[in-house]
């Protein structure tokens, strides 16, 4: 009797049970006896078990290998850092705010960078801190000076001495971008690798783990600075609410650190003058997976579009980004790049936000290059249909389940840069609504049609249903 053969793609218990129970006979005939109460099936069944469990291990293993497969965070987060690349921890929220005198002075007025101004939300408060030192002159009211949402916290450490000394901060809501290393009143700078650290270079590490805990790892006196035992280590950061500081114009009303001239309290009043964006949670691992590859190619310097997308695409708070180039001088040899981005959560970008992703890009672009950061173009979808339903359905669930398909499949997540809206496919997404026997489009009419810059949302949305005729 020939053996039977095992198949190694039957990885889950009921298939390897299978096999095993086919392969008794060409080594037995004495075990005719297959039923669950016999001890040779129990321990079978055992083993069966155990190699279910195994070959979901290797399985996993398998995939958790590669960044393109691996779904665990932290797998994640280690092949990404093979590459030099590192996932971002909360993005804050950065707007405008503006400062103004109820009348002129004559002096000047400076509020210093860092100063705190808040907003009383129905959700709660939100602060906001001031980017730079800005100076309302002599004999003006008021200046506009960027602002980054947050609350300044600071965590102390003392050295021990030791080389790659670590230092685990207790707060799990840093805001990417905004953690300072001072020691001895010293401030250091941040590096992703100790690769080209010199043995005097005081220069820090910044990793965060699939939990959320951030570490700071100091030089070890070859490949970074390695300080002395017994030195007071500040790690000062902004905690950000994230999403949370996306807050609407003017909502900014109050300064808590107030401002003095020669003792004399200075009245000034504050608000935002546009909308707080860029805000969000965590790097998602869909994101990375992507982007981290695409960073790669960019050899971290803009040179073509694809560069300047991925690199506009991975700065904290740019959700898309697209490259409109226009050339002015080409006889001179120069070149004007234009990069129109949406931040995290949709609308406009801020001004902050603009002119720190411009400053990014020109560290990496060519010398000929001149950089220019836009805003999208939003253009609205309106949609007016008619909507016939059988009537084994509920008429307002059903409107209500179009409603929705519409708002998925424009929302911001889901489109891209000059995506044009097809008359066909808003038929068919509410043809295939479950109720709908069929739909008479009144707008629109053709196909929307958007160019370079522009992002497609949901206008104005009319759905009107009845039954279908018997």
């Amino acid at each position: 009797m020939p053996l039977a053969r095992i198949s190694y793609t039957a990885k889950d218990y009921e298939a390897i049970r299978k096999q095993l129970i086919e392969r008794i006979p060409t080594i037995t005939d004495r075990w005719t006896d297959f039923n669950q109460s016999d001890l040779g099936m129990t321990l079978l069944e055992l083993f069966c078990g155990v190699a279910d469990m195994l070959c979901f291990y290797l399985d996993n293993q398998a995939n958790e290998a590669y960044l393109p497969t691996a779904r665990q965070r932290q797998n994640v987060i280690n092949l990404a850092a093979l590459v030099n690349y590192r996932l971002d921890r909360p993005v804050a929220a950065t707007t405008t705010l503006h400062f103004a005198l109820s009348t002129a002075l004559g002096y000047h007025i400076s509020i210093p960078k860092g100063a705190r101004c808040r907003a009383a939300t129905e959700n709660g408060n939100v602060d906001f801190v001031t980017l730079e030192t800005v100076t309302i002159p002599a004999g003006t009211l008021s200046k506009t000076v960027g602002a980054v949402q947050g609350v300044p916290v600071q965590e102390q450490f003392q050295t021990n001495g030791q080389p790659d000394q670590t230092l685990t901060l207790v707060n799990k809501k840093i805001a990417e971008g905004y953690l300072e290393v001072w020691i001895d009143g010293v401030r250091w700078t941040e590096v992703r690798t100790f690769y080209d650290s010199a043995s005097a270079d005081k220069h820090f590490i910044v990793t965060t783990d699939a939990l959320d805990s951030t570490k700071v790892t100091l030089g070890d006196g070859n490949y970074g600075f390695l300080p002395p035992a017994g030195r007071t280590v500040l790690v000062k950061f902004l905690e950000t609410k994230a999403a949370a500081g996306n807050i609407g114009k003017y909502l900014v009303t109050t300064l808590l650190d107030p401002v003095y001239h020669e003792g004399q309290l200075v009245k000034l009043a504050v608000t935002n003058i546009e909308t707080a964006s860029g805000g969000g949670p965590r790097e998602a691992l869909d994101h990375a997976r992507t982007q981290a590859p695409a960073e790669i190619a960019t050899l971290w310097r803009a040179v073509t579009k694809s560069d300047y997308v991925a690199l506009a695409e991975g700065f904290p708070g740019v959700a898309k980004a697209q490259v409109l180039d226009v050339n002015d001088c080409i006889n001179l040899g120069y070149y004007h790049v234009c990069v129109v981005i949406a931040p995290d959560g949709g609308g406009l970008p801020s001004q902050t936000l603009k002119q720190q992703v411009k400053a990014f890009l020109d560290e990496r672009k060519l010398l000929t290059v001149t950089v220019h950061v836009k805003d999208p173009v939003f253009i609205p979808a309106n949609i007016n249909a008619t909507i016939y339903v059988y009537r084994t359905h509920n008429r307002s669930l059903v409107e209500d389940a179009v409603r929705q398909r519409i708002r998925d499949f424009l929302a911001f997540e889901n489109v891209s840069f000059g995506q044009d809206i097809y008359f066909s496919d808003i038929v068919a997404l509410i043809d295939s609504t479950e109720g709908v026997s069929h739909v008479v489009m009144t707008n629109p009419k053709k196909d929307l049609v958007l160019g370079p810059g522009d992002l497609p949302y949901e206008g104005n949305t009319v759905i009107n249903s009845t039954y279908v005729s018997t």
